[in-house]
């Protein structure tokens, strides 16, 4: 569990330092290395990045896109 949080937390870091992922609005949670992505992004653009910088992200063995485009 402690492996889980500071995936999340890398994540998170991670996407606050992204000009192009607005961090606030999206929710990150991790379980046994999977990692799942929630909220509502601005574009596709968006989108992509969030997820890339997660699937990016040592010890992430999976991503779930839960992300809304509007």
């Amino acid at each position: 569990a402690v492996e889980d949080g500071s995936l999340t937390t890398k994540i998170k870091a991670k996407m606050a330092l992204d000009d192009t992922v607005k961090a606030l609005d999206l929710d990150v949670d991790t379980r046994n290395g999977v990692v799942t992505v929630s909220g509502t992004v601005r574009s596709e653009a968006e989108r992509q990045r969030a997820l890339a910088l997660a699937r990016e992200t040592e010890g992430v063995t999976q991503v779930v896109d839960r992300l809304l485009v509007r």
